[in-house]
């Protein structure tokens, strides 16, 4: 059986995609920064929150582009990193 704080972080994650889904990046963003300072770290909302600052052309912090290498998820952690890409042209590496 699920304990609630898993519930509530399933709960946090639909919708922060939700706000993603329905292009709502500004709002998810600010969702995302929430749940992160109470689940720091959590490897799917880092890649949302990752996403969200990328669609609103931000640059990623370095706390956020730090777990993003050291993501679980390669793949999309590649993909999100190319997506921001443009918020750190002429950033150095």
């Amino acid at each position: 059986m699920a304990s609630d704080i898993d519930r509530d972080l399933e709960t946090a994650i639909g919708l922060v995609w939700g706000h993603l889904k329905a292009r709502q990046y500004p709002q998810a963003a600010i969702l995302a920064g929430g749940c992160l300072s109470l689940w720091p770290g959590q490897p799917m909302l880092v890649l949302l929150a990752a996403y969200a600052a990328g669609e609103l052309g931000e640059p990623l912090t370095p706390q956020l582009r730090g777990q993003l290498d050291r993501s679980r998820h390669a793949d999309l952690a590649a993909l999100v990193l190319r997506r921001a890409a443009p918020a750190h042209a002429g950033e150095a590496p």
